[in-house]
């Protein structure tokens, strides 16, 4: 399977560790594809949770059916996570450009130098 930026998988997170989501679960990749398939070992994501919060800029909303997600899923784009590509276990779907700019945009947020 070609794993690729701005796509949603379904990946074993397995075990949880206190605030790390476990179990297999959609998580969506935020890392350059050109990376990815320069042969990095690591592919690095953010998970999606079904337990819905008001959204926020670390919060991006993917409504049921969107991505080839079953329910309506909270990216948590403060849970920058790096798994191997072993863990990928089926591709779900491409996340609609608007979706993918706001998780862009959170990402940046939660990067952003303190005196930025």
């Amino acid at each position: 399977m070609r794993i690729r930026f701005g796509h949603l998988y379904a990946a074993d997170m397995n075990p949880p560790v206190r605030s790390k989501p476990g179990k297999v679960r959609p998580v969506v990749v935020v890392q350059s594809t050109a990376v990815i398939d320069a042969g990095s070992p690591g592919v690095v994501i953010v998970p999606a949770t079904s337990r819905l919060f008001d959204e926020n800029p670390l919060r991006v909303r993917l409504a049921a059916g969107v991505a080839g997600n079953s329910v309506a899923s909270d990216v948590l784009v403060d849970q920058v996570h790096t798994l191997d590509r072993a863990l990928f276990r089926k591709e779900l779907g491409k996340v609609p450009p608007d979706r993918m700019r706001r998780i862009v945009e959170g990402l940046a947020l939660l990067l952003r130098p303190d005196d930025a």
